[in-house]
């Protein structure tokens, strides 16, 4: 096991800001930007990675999808991360780490709940509007 702190991936404020304008500013134009093109924004401002740092990330990423296939019969996961290490739930006798994957968990539907709100207000807008559209046009066509 390697001693050296592994780097976290670069905040917004550390990007360079002519990249993060861009990236924005598109964004904002467009109201969308595919990941090929922040990607490609940030090449051209000369961005990259520790060579060391995206290898070590890539490693994780390959043990944490192969935690994530270990189900159970009914499809339900058995390995879940608690504070920085990998626990077989049915076999844990660690209340603390118990309750950590559980606020964890919480915390992340917490968080889908309240962005699956927000789009169900657009989607809810765009019926609306679509509706009074229709509407509009078949008034104004009689």
């Amino acid at each position: 096991m390697s001693s050296k702190k592994s780097s976290s991936p670069p905040s917004p404020s550390s990007l360079p800001p002519d990249a993060q304008r861009e990236i924005l500013n598109r964004l904002s134009a467009e109201t969308r930007i595919s990941s090929q093109e922040i990607a490609a924004i940030l090449e051209r401002h000369g961005v990259c990675g520790d060579i060391d740092a995206l290898q070590d990330a890539y490693r994780k990423r390959l043990g944490q999808r192969l935690m994530a296939a270990i189900r159970d019969e009914s499809g339900k996961r058995e390995v879940l991360s608690a504070s920085g290490e990998y626990v077989i739930v049915g076999c844990c006798n660690d209340p603390q780490k118990l309750k950590a994957i559980q606020r964890r968990i919480q915390a992340q539907i917490n968080g889908l709940d309240v962005s699956a709100g927000k789009v169900q207000k657009r989607v809810r807008f765009l019926e609306r509007f679509a509706f009074w559209a229709r509407k509009e046009r078949s008034d104004g066509a009689a």
